[in-house]
């Protein structure tokens, strides 16, 4: 028998619920603030030019400090609520805006990743971030599939980064819904992916690499 998806305890798609979780966010975890430099850090090195795309891109934090410190990317932003999107929207600079797009999809549905491929005529995106959101998948069991919808995304040399709660003693107990590290690594490989490595990790949450 199949393991049943776990529901989540909140609608994002409820205003007033994406606002709470938006308000939250940084409070619970202000070591957040860390990481996104780190991504600053990481295209500004791999893909200071680049088109960035973010999946589950949430309420804004990270695409406002993406472009205000890489100020020669385009952005796009997919996520499955229009109320996230428009928070994000309401925290970016008009100069930001015009440089970022946002796409309405839920990666949880068959073929999702065709939104984002036929996008402009792109030939692919130069760097890919999904950070805390690919546990919306609601269950470990859809991660290879979807890590495999990425590739599909990527530029030949791309990088994409993975960062999620681990399951771990002292970090998330819900072993259907979140990865051990080691787990996350099998995932990433077995969707094709060659050079993969963990780089860093902040109180539970890791950050994994990979190459396209």
């Amino acid at each position: 028998m199949q393991p049943q998806d776990i529901i989540s305890p909140i609608d994002l798609k409820n205003p007033a619920d994406a606002q709470q979780w938006a308000n939250e966010a940084n409070l619970k975890r202000p070591w957040r603030a860390e990481i996104f430099s780190f991504y600053v850090a990481e295209i500004q090195q791999h893909a200071p030019h680049g088109q960035v795309l973010e999946l589950g891109a949430g309420p804004g934090d990270l695409a406002r400090h993406l472009l205000q410190n890489c100020p020669d990317i385009h952005y796009t932003a997919f996520d499955f609520s229009a109320a996230i999107h428009a928070l994000a929207k309401s925290k970016l600079i008009s100069s930001a805006l015009e440089r970022s797009r946002f796409v309405l999809g839920d990666f949880k549905q068959a073929g999702w990743e065709k939104s984002l491929a036929a996008e402009g005529g792109m030939d692919g995106y130069d760097a890919v971030i999904i950070h805390q959101a690919l546990h919306e998948l609601r269950h470990k069991r859809h991660a290879a599939a979807f890590h495999q919808a990425v590739r599909r995304l990527l530029k030949s040399g791309a990088a994409y980064w993975v960062c999620d709660h681990l399951y771990a003693p002292q970090a998330m107990q819900n072993n259907e819904l979140y990865m051990s590290a080691d787990e996350h690594l099998q995932a990433l490989r077995q969707a094709g992916f060659k050079e993969v490595a963990a780089l860093m990790e902040i109180n539970g949450l890791c950050v994994f690499k990979c190459n396209g």
